[in-house]
Parts: C-alpha cells; structure tokens; sequence
C-alpha cells in the first residue's frame, strides 16, 4: 500500500548518521519510537498535535522554519502553551509537514546529530487518509531538503519515507511471530480503538485487503463527549486530564511480581466539585454519565461492527488494540464469547515496548499511568519491521 523515495546523498552513506522513526500522528497527541542508527537505544517522544503559525517565536520556543518562509510555525510544547486545542474535524494528514519535523528536527536535536543527517520513517493514518499519501510524501521530501529546527539548521540528504495503516503495525507483529502456514491459510482481523478512529484491517492470505479494511470517525473521543452531555459542567479536557492507567501484576511460580497487563479508568474524584455539600451529587451524577455513556458509546460501535465485520465463521483470530480498548475490554470480550476463534490483545507488545525502553521505575510509573504501553504498541509493530528489530 506504499512506495518508497530516495533522495541520494552528496555524501557516502556509510558516513551519514540515520534515524529510524515510527510517528502515529494521532489527534490527542503525536506519538513516536525511533532508533538512533542499527544497534542505537529505543527511546519515545509525545507531542502536541498543534501546529502555530507565528511571525515571531519568543524565548526558546519550538518551531520549524523553512528558507523561503518568513512564518515560524511553533511545534510541540510551545504549540501546546498558546492553549489552542487539536480539531476533531482536521485530517490526520493536515499539517503533516509541520508535525512530522517537529517530532524530527526534536530527535536530531536531543540525539546532537549534525546538520546532514539519513532518516527511515513510517508514518501512521486511518486507512481513509491513505488516499493523501504521494502528495504528503512529496511535501515532506521538499521540506526535508532544508528545514530550520529552534535556530538549528537541518537537511536530510538520504531518505526513505513510508505511509501505513493504523493498526498495521501490530499487524505486523502478529504476522511475524506466527507461523507460515497459518497465515496463508487463515484470516486475521486487527480492531484499533484509537482516540478519534476506530479501524478495522483485514488480512487474508498473509496480505492486507485494502477494499475491506475500514475506518471510522467512532474514536474514543465520541465517548468523552457522551460523558460530557450527562454530566454537569465538565469539558472533555477534564475528563482526559481524569484518565489513569495502572499495570496489573501476576505472581510467578518462584514467586515474583511480573505485569501481565493494563488497566484504565476516569478516576472520578478528580472531576468531582463544588462545596462539601455537593460534592456527593456531583459524584453520583458522574458515575451515573460514565454508565450512561459506556452503554451507548458500545451500541455505536457495536452497530459499526455488525455493518463491516466480515462473517465471524471465516475468521480465525481477532487480535484488539488501541488506547481506547481498555475501556470497552469487557464489552468486546462479551461480544466475541461464543466466537469460537482466537480474541487476543496487544499486550505482549506492550510489555516488550516496557521492557526494551529499559525506563527508570519512576519514568516507567509515568509512562504505564499515561497508557503509553499500549498506545505505543501500534508503533513499536512497525518500527520492528522498519528496522529488522529482532524480537
């Protein structure tokens, strides 16, 4: 479903540093894996997906610039700090250019890379935006040929830059860690349950079906919204800002604590106010909305399935994913209960990204309790394949 560009180097190769990145531009926040050349370490960056044109960056704010331009377009956290909010309605691919530097011209500047640098990148859409795929590949070459990152000076000079489903990179994985003949005999269903779409891949024979892979507006953010309308006075900032994820621990035959997955949830005492006196209506009032919209925000989705979902007779393993799955964990699982096909998680990709960020246990407390474990999981799928990662 994808080509790939070179732009040949005016230097040899072998000389030139090169990152391979995975960037999800996702609507609440843009999220990244990346390697600093073939054996470099895992790291992850998370960005606001804001993207601020300004005539005049202050103090030591986040911007690219290109040459010809004289408008500075603030990125990431300075983007963040001018309080405007990421639209639902906007493409994922909107500002791609600017975004997809952001993430780059960060890494090349906490990694000290030299002006010249080589970069391998895949980037992830809903299915639906595929369509935009050469003529945002086309800006993206155009602006890596010189682009100024917060007053550094960037070209990347040997490139490889590749477009992909959401949902493909766990995908990927599955399909990696299976075996051959099962894949060329079986059918594979990926459900992706991101903040703004809900994705369905797919893969028949080995290979993705592009005619029947779909993609929806029904994202996490339409349950939010449902839990606003119930509620009193809240704004579906709040009800993010809420969100906690924790690690669920399992105890080893030798005894030893190990995380066998993840768990999320609003945690209502933070969205609780008002006086002493009210605070026990405001609580129940919340509650009573998180109910109200669990049930309908699953009648949505569920509707979507039944519509695309291809018969569950010719299916042989759906495998869930996504940051918005935890929440609807056991509505999926009561749906799919008298399947009898294989319903698997990303979780073991989770808990690989964990162990290979090699996070210290405060940096890791952070991470698990913004659900990054598995929101990354998509992304770290295809920065394997990327990156001939052994796993």
């Amino acid at each position: 479903m994808s080509t790939q560009t070179t732009i040949e180097p005016s230097i040899p190769k072998s000389k030139v540093p090169k990152l391979s990145v995975v960037i999800d531009l996702g609507t609440s926040c843009i999220k990244s894996l990346y390697l600093k050349g073939r054996r470099g370490k895992l790291k992850y960056l998370v960005s606001s997906p804001v993207v601020c044109p300004t005539s005049s960056p202050q103090g030591d704010a986040t911007y690219i610039k290109f040459p010809e331009d004289e408008v500075y377009y603030l990125v990431g956290d300075s983007a963040a700090q001018t309080k405007l909010q990421p639209s639902i309605r906007q493409l994922k691919s909107e500002s791609i250019v600017f975004k997809t530097l952001g993430i780059i011209g960060q890494i090349a500047q906490e990694e000290s890379l030299p002006e010249q640098f080589g970069l391998s990148l895949s980037l992830l859409l809903p299915i639906s935006e595929l369509n935009e795929q050469e003529f945002c590949r086309a800006e993206l070459l155009k602006g890596f040929s010189s682009f100024n990152y917060s007053g550094n000076n960037y070209r990347i000079i040997d490139s490889k830059v590749e477009f992909k489903p959401e949902g493909s990179g766990v995908c990927s994985y599955i399909l990696r860690t299976t075996d051959t003949s099962n894949i060329k005999s079986q059918v594979y269903v990926y459900l992706m349950f991101g903040y703004r779409n809900t994705s369905m891949l797919l893969v028949e024979k080995g290979k993705l079906n592009p005619r029947s892979s779909q993609s929806t507006d029904l994202g996490f953010y339409n349950y939010l919204d449902l839990i606003v309308r119930y509620s009193s006075g809240l704004y579906r900032e709040d009800i993010q800002r809420a969100i906690v994820s924790e690690a669920i621990y399992q105890v080893e035959p030798n005894c030893q604590r190990t995380i066998a997955g993840f768990s999320s949830e609003i945690r209502i005492e933070d969205l609780v106010r008002g006086s002493n006196s009210n605070r026990e209506r405001s609580k129940i009032m919340i509650t009573d909305a998180i109910k109200r919209a669990d049930a309908e925000y699953w009648q949505m989705l569920s509707s979507w399935l039944e519509e695309f979902l291809p018969p569950l007779g010719q299916v042989h393993q759906i495998i869930y994913c996504g940051g918005g799955a935890n929440f609807i964990k056991p509505k999926i699982l009561e749906y799919f209960g008298d399947w009898e096909g294989k319903l698997d998680s990303a979780d073991t990709m989770s808990l690989q990204i964990l162990e290979r960020l090699n996070l210290t246990p405060t940096a890791r407390d952070i991470f698990i309790a913004n659900c990054l474990s598995i929101r990354l999981a998509d992304a770290w799928g295809e920065l394997i394949r990327l990156a001939n990662i052994k796993v």
